[in-house]
């Protein structure tokens, strides 16, 4: 870069700061004699200028937000600024609005000026070609799924970005407006996560489910025995699950078999083992073998499709199912089983991207491991859903589909 390129790059991010600082919710309040930071969700950005101050300045409030960082993206542009220091100073700006230095650097969110690139950089990609039309109409149905489950917009970004950035990724993997694209959609994912811990969006009361959490929640790392199954062989895989099964089972025999170790552990590790599982192998133990016997006897594709819709449509449909779940079906709740639905459906495109698979076993499997989970009635869904799911797969697979 010349000199005078470096000289206006800098001024033209130092300037996105300023106007990025620009807060209209913030001035607005403070015309009003209050200061909108001290009222409703305390956050000087366009939701809370609406909750506090009414549509008349929301509106103004929105509009500025949303398009200052494009604005600043445009000038620069038409200035000649590099392409890369351009579009970082439509990240200014989003760190303007978040860090005012006349606020005590305590400002918005900047989730609108995020979302006003993010739309920017959405309509680039879509003149590339009509891909993304299909993969938005995806991301409507997720949208549609979990706004019904939760009744809460927080959490739809934590569900409904990543999969966004994934497609980016392996459908222009290298355009130029990728990284920052990227780092928007972390920006705003990390303000919705921090507004659902806050605000306390996901609460779950039931004690079978407190007192044992670390179980659901670590049951998404079994997701390596996966990776070891794809990085390594199948053998090693079996070896490693095989492993880890027999000693699950071997603890299980010895509760069994010796009645003071079974009464020890009742007493001591009542967060090891539910009521239920006192005199039965624990749900860990046939989660195991099950998936032992999954990557045993089926496919390596289809293995690896069973395996993941039980590890992360399982972990979806109980928390969901748990914090949200308000109409009955069967021994599970339709808000459970739509969250399980919606993550397998997630699961299946990266599963599609990254294993040599056909579509339709996928359509298939995904569509049959939530109707096996809700249907499993005196059995362990950790059996029925990855067997009866991967063998309706093997099905669709000799189908010739």
């Amino acid at each position: 870069m010349e000199p005078l390129e470096i000289l206006l790059s800098i001024t033209i991010l130092v300037m996105s700061y300023f106007i990025g600082s620009v807060n209209p919710g913030y001035l607005f309040g403070k015309m009003k004699g209050i200061d909108i930071r001290e009222h409703g969700t305390k956050n000087a950005g366009t939701s809370n200028t609406y909750k506090v101050l009414g549509l008349k300045y929301a509106a103004p409030t929105a509009f500025y937000d949303t398009f200052k960082s494009l604005f600043m993206i445009y000038i620069a542009t038409l200035l000649g600024v590099p392409l890369f220091f351009a579009h970082l100073s439509g990240i200014m700006t989003i760190v303007g609005h978040v860090f005012p230095f006349y606020m005590n650097f305590r400002g918005g969110q900047g989730v609108a000026a995020g979302t006003g690139m993010m739309l920017f950089y959405i309509v680039s990609y879509f003149t590339l070609d009509f891909s993304l039309l299909y993969f938005i109409i995806f991301e409507m149905v997720l949208v549609a799924i979990f706004t019904y489950v939760t009744r809460r917009g927080t959490i739809l970004s934590l569900i409904v970005l990543p999969p966004f950035g994934y497609f980016v990724h392996v459908t222009y993997p290298m355009h130029p407006f990728n990284l920052f694209f990227w780092i928007i959609l972390a920006h705003i994912m990390y303000i919705g996560a921090l507004n659902v811990i806050t605000r306390k969006t996901i609460q779950i009361t039931d004690e079978n489910y407190t007192g044992h959490k670390w179980r659901v929640l670590t049951r998404s790392f079994s997701i390596l025995f996966v990776v070891f199954y794809v990085v390594y062989s199948q053998a090693i895989a079996l070896l490693i699950i095989g492993i880890v099964s027999m000693a699950f089972i071997m603890l299980d025999m010895i509760r069994f078999l010796h009645k003071q170790t079974n009464v020890l552990l009742q007493e001591k590790a009542k967060k090891l083992f539910r009521k239920n599982e006192y005199q039965a192998f624990s749900s860990m133990t046939i989660f195991l073998t099950a998936f032992f016997v999954t990557i045993l006897v089926f496919p390596k594709e289809i293995a690896i499709a069973a395996t993941t819709f039980l590890i992360f449509g399982d972990t979806f449909g109980k928390i969901f199912g748990l914090a949200f779940g308000k109409h009955k079906i069967l021994n599970k709740t339709v808000e459970g089983t739509l969250a399980y639905f919606g993550c397998i459906l997630i699961c299946s495109y990266v599963l599609y991207t990254l294993l040599d698979i056909s579509p339709y076993i996928l359509i298939f499997g995904g569509l049959s491991a939530p109707f096996i989970e809700l249907f499993s009635m005196g059995m362990n869904d950790n059996i029925t859903v990855p067997i009866f799911s991967g063998t309706i797969m093997y099905v669709v697979f000799l189908a010739g589909l």
